[in-house]
């Protein structure tokens, strides 16, 4: 061969050479990206053994999801742990090019591809040959738990551990009755041997009776720290649950760890809120004094009467715990939070939406106790409602009417309407009460007027003094108008005052033969027979004749008699 044509040869076979060479490195770079269909994850997804996790999945392989290939994973490996034919020294790993596989044997348990290996940083084949090590430990580990003497064992330990747990609870409750016992006597031998105002007694009560209640929640406590203790050790008796029972331990740990490194985070704001507490409660301990002072009459400030020391105590309190509240709120732990922020104002709106005719009555109510127009015990007529006032509350008012119904009245419909107080002025010179009766032109009227006051000073519960009297209201055409006015100082009876006082007037007026032209007779008077009740009349009583006068003209001369005389 010339030295042109062989010069023309190895340039050919270098061009064939080269071609392979940029197909293989296509082929590769195509086999790596169906070997890795997706990105690395960020989140591994673990490959667990009885809850274990022993290996980890990044990435996605030809077309399946990491979940899909961790589930499969371990599919394998507890197949292949569970025969015990197949030897766990069998375990290797093999480099194929685009992948790392991990075998035993000939069976392929997993692949380890370029996106688990970008994710963890390290060589591919490496990774592999660590997880087929870590893959022979756990099959060899599952080998030895699993197994009857194991099962037999947890099963052993785990009836022991009950048994434990259960006699310990019980002899915790049976000491938490014999302390509380021994405490409860030694309050009541306390009460029994000093009085029960004495300060031995008022110290056993204060420092023992709180004393019992710490108890029940320490124990509490306690049993709910050994049931936890209990479920940890008996998880952990069994292979399969073992590793949760840890976790479970773990997890425990950490949250109290966190809870007293939040606690001691606190104990700063702690001692703020407890200060700003003792403080306030300090001023509602002198409020409550200040007020009971006035109320009992002891402290007298002009101007302010006995009877608004309590409401305004009540007041000045709900002010008080108001202000500690607000203050207190910047300090409260997770106060900054939105979520607490979120239910501040969940709360508000609700309130000023569905609270504003509760506000508007609590409103009137307060005026209410300022204004001293009513209070509890007296007889008021609000609106149509007549009857004594039982209850005043900061909202509504009620009312026990003559006839025992309880009436329920708003307080914003009881200071916009009108309220009479009957028992104000009965409680220092009588309420008047009165009533009117008819009585013809012929009966002078100081016959009227004694007979009338008579009538009411034979009532009962009407006051001798002041004494009763009579007003003349008008002059009708058939008769005349009087008006009884009398004082009580029991008006919560007055149905039954009215009742009697209009009894003892008919006896009255019978017993002085005086009829009551009330309501008006259209009868001729001189014919009839008088409208008094006939035990009242004489014994020899007749109804009058007819009685006959002389008529005169229109120029005053005497005419013809008229009518007729018979019996």
């Amino acid at each position: 061969m010339s030295s042109a044509a062989h010069r023309w040869f190895n340039l050919r076979a270098i061009s064939v050479v080269a071609l392979l060479l940029a197909l293989a490195q296509t082929s590769k770079a195509n086999l790596a990206a169906l070997a890795e269909s997706a990105t690395p994850e960020t989140a591994p997804i673990p490959v667990e053994i009885d809850g274990r996790p022993i290996v980890s999945i990044y990435t996605a392989l030809g077309g399946v999801s990491p979940e899909e290939r961790a589930a499969k994973i371990q599919e394998r490996i507890l197949r292949f742990a569970r025969n015990r034919a197949l030897s766990p020294d069998t375990m290797h790993a093999e480099d194929l090019g685009p992948w790392a596989e991990v075998r035993a044997g000939q069976d392929v348990i997993m692949a380890v591809t370029e996106g688990d290996a970008a994710a963890q940083g390290r060589p591919r084949l490496q990774i592999a040959q660590e997880y087929a090590e870590v893959i022979r430990r756990a099959v060899v580990i599952y080998r030895q738990e699993h197994t009857l003497r194991s099962f037999l064992r947890g099963l052993l330990f785990s009836v022991l551990s009950t048994v434990g747990m259960v006699v310990l609870i019980l002899v915790l409750l049976r000491l938490r009755r014999l302390v509380r016992g021994q405490l409860e006597l030694l309050i009541r031998r306390t009460e029994e041997k000093f009085s029960f105002q004495s300060i031995q007694s008022r110290m056993a009560r204060y420092f023992l009776v709180p004393l019992i209640g710490t108890g029940i929640i320490i124990v509490t406590a306690v049993v709910v720290v050994i049931l936890e203790i209990y479920v940890i050790l008996v998880l952990t008796f069994f292979p399969a649950t073992r590793y949760f029972g840890y976790r479970l331990n773990r997890w425990t740990i950490s949250e109290l760890a966190a809870l007293g490194h939040t606690i001691w985070s606190y104990l700063p704001n702690l001692v703020v809120v407890v200060a700003i507490v003792v403080a306030a409660r300090a001023l509602i301990r002198l409020n409550g004094y200040v007020f009971r002072e006035i109320d009992q009459g002891t402290v007298t400030v002009r101007g302010f009467y006995p009877d608004w020391a309590r409401p305004t105590a009540k007041l000045v309190r709900l002010l008080l715990l108001a202000v500690t509240a607000v203050v207190i709120f910047p300090y409260l732990p997770g106060s900054g939070s939105p979520a607490f922020r979120g239910i501040s104002v969940f709360l508000g709106v609700l309130l000023s939406l569905g609270s504003s005719s509760a506000v508007a009555h609590g409103a009137a109510g307060t005026i209410l106790v300022y204004m001293r127009s009513f209070s509890v015990g007296d007889f008021v007529k609000i609106a149509d409602t007549v009857g004594e006032v039982i209850e005043k509350t900061l909202l509504v008012t009620r009312i026990s009417t003559q006839k025992k119904e309880i009436v329920t009245i708003p307080n914003g419909s009881v200071l916009g309407g009108v309220v009479v107080n009957y028992s104000a002025e009965a409680r220092k010179s009588g309420v008047i009460f009165y009533t009117q009766v008819s009585i013809g032109y012929s009966t002078p009227w100081p016959k009227v007027h004694e007979l009338l006051i008579s009538a009411a000073l034979a009532t009962k519960d009407v006051l001798v003094y002041p004494k009763p009297f009579v007003l003349q209201s008008s002059l009708d055409d058939f008769c005349v108008s009087y008006e009884l006015n009398a004082f009580t100082g029991n008006p919560q009876n007055m149905q039954f005052i009215y009742s009697d006082l209009h009894q003892n007037i008919q006896d009255k007026f019978h017993e002085a033969g005086i009829e009551i032209n009330t309501p008006h007779y259209l009868s001729v008077r001189d014919g009839n027979q008088a409208t008094i009740p006939e035990q009242y009349l004489p014994k020899n009583y007749h109804a009058p004749a007819f009685r006959f006068r002389q008529m005169r003209d229109a120029d005053g001369m005497p005419g013809s008699e008229q009518g007729t005389k018979h019996r």
